[in-house]
């Protein structure tokens, strides 16, 4: 077995180049999707009669930010320039949300994600201006997984003003959480799993396992899992009615779905209300203002749940999920009838970095949709200053310039705006991936050493 596995591993190493990386690195950063205003509440007859989009990009930003002034430093941004007339014969004040998107996962690098001042400390860099004038804007928070497209209807809405009504999730909803110690397991059973069965009713109570691993559904109950070991604690919350009896529990060790004997003993039984549930993780000074806070852990908690009010907890990004917050300015903007107003926001504009290549590509993403929410949309230019590359852009209608780049319309364009830029007009990627036809030989090693496992096990 040992010989066999050596020749696995000197087969790979023969295999493998020499040329690599400097150090271990990602290779992909996710960054953010910048939008344009868009009224909220009803139908406004404000028309926008033009809107310059300037992406000012003189540099890109790091992998890795140290420290904190180095990352509110950076100065990639986007300034949306509107032209708002109002035809109507009566003044209209109108509330505006722009979407600038969520923090990219190079600006968590310098501190833990349960830090809320530092989160949205770069929202602040910017102004939103009525003619030349700063106004009062809001930053707002609402729930947005990384990886989601942007989609008006149904992100739109969830910029409450308050807290969302829901009939089983409000403050004084019962929290109940039950902690078990568990150990006898033996120690041939290393690929141990515990789990419930469950069949209740939903709308009395809602049940999530920490650290789970797996579920799956019979036609009338539910089952969830988590790999376990001796000592470990098995941590259950349950929202709503406390449980009335002892848990269906069982026991399968790894793919052979075979019990195995343990004990499990209850060592502790803590109660809360959802409200104090939601809210320990939260400051009265945190940048993301309670409601918003409230709102975004409610509907994340309503998004991981399944059948019989089973809560999928490795869907559940916990009481402050920082990379699936989705940032927005809000403010209002009041249009004298027949007058126009020139409203100018800025915010900063980071990209998606794939280091993979050299030198590095940076996807850039700006949302176009939000502005369908205006009565009536005029021309449009967008210009790109930078000193940068132009790779490719999805809306191909892009000059060069001794600026950048820049493009004119007459009305919106349909789709989102996606431009890449680069130091150098080819950039490369190294040779460092194996040849297509090693993959064959690294499967059938594999392969090799499992037949001869399984057929050392039959032969004792």
């Amino acid at each position: 077995m040992k010989k066999l596995i050596s020749m696995v591993l000197s087969t790979l190493f023969l295999l493998t180049p020499t040329t690599a990386f400097a150090n271990s690195a990602q290779t992909y950063f996710r960054g953010i999707a910048p939008s344009g205003a868009m009224i909220t509440g009803e139908q406004s007859p404000i028309i926008v009669q033009h809107e310059q989009l300037t992406f000012d990009i003189q540099e890109f930003p790091l992998d890795y930010y140290r420290e904190e002034g180095a990352y509110l430093a950076y100065s990639g941004k986007v300034t949306a320039e509107y032209t708002f007339h109002n035809p109507a014969d009566y003044d209209v004040t109108a509330k505006l949300a722009f979407p600038f998107g969520q923090t990219p996962d190079y600006g968590y690098s310098f501190h833990p994600h349960t830090d809320k001042q530092v989160f949205a400390a770069d929202a602040k860099k910017y102004d939103v201006l009525v003619d030349g004038k700063p106004v009062e804007s809001t930053v707002r928070h609402t729930l947005f997984y990384r990886g989601d497209e942007f989609e008006l209807e149904k992100d739109l809405p969830n910029l409450h003003d308050g807290y969302m009504e829901d009939p089983f999730w409000n403050f004084d909803t019962p929290v109940t959480k039950y902690t078990w110690e568990i150990s006898g397991i033996a120690e041939e059973f290393d690929a141990a799993r515990l789990g419930f069965w469950w069949d209740g009713d939903a709308t009395e109570r809602k049940l999530m396992l920490m650290n789970q691993s797996g579920g799956n559904n019979s036609e009338d109950k539910i089952a969830v899992t988590r790999w376990v070991e001796n000592g470990d604690t098995i941590e259950v919350y349950v929202f709503g009615k406390p449980l009335e009896g002892e848990l269906e529990w069982f026991s399968e060790n790894g793919a052979e779905d075979t019990p195995f004997d343990y004990e499990l003993t209850l060592v502790g039984e803590e109660t809360a209300t959802y409200e104090e549930f939601v809210f320990a993780d939260w400051e009265d000074n945190s940048t993301v203002l309670r409601h918003d806070w409230y709102n975004a852990v409610t509907q994340n908690l309503k998004k991981c749940e399944w059948d019989f009010g089973i809560l999928g907890s490795f869907e559940y990004t916990g009481r402050f999920p920082v990379e699936n917050l989705l940032r927005w300015y809000e403010y209002e903007i009041t249009v004298p009838a027949g007058g126009t107003i020139v409203n100018t926001v800025t915010a900063p504009m980071y990209p998606d970095a794939n280091v993979r290549y050299e030198p590095p590509i940076y996807t850039y993403h700006y949302l176009l949709s939000p502005a369908k929410t205006w009565a009536e949309f005029g021309t449009l230019d967008i210009v790109v200053h930078t000193p940068n590359h132009m790779l490719e852009t999805n809306l191909q209608s892009f000059e060069k310039n001794e600026n950048g780049y820049q493009s004119s319309y007459d009305g919106l364009p349909d789709g989102e705006l996606t431009f890449t830029l680069s130091e150098d007009a080819s950039p490369k990627v190294p040779n460092s991936g194996l040849p297509f036809w090693s993959y064959f030989v690294i499967c059938f090693a594999a392969y090799e050493v499992v037949t001869r496992v399984k057929k050392r096990k039959k032969e004792k």
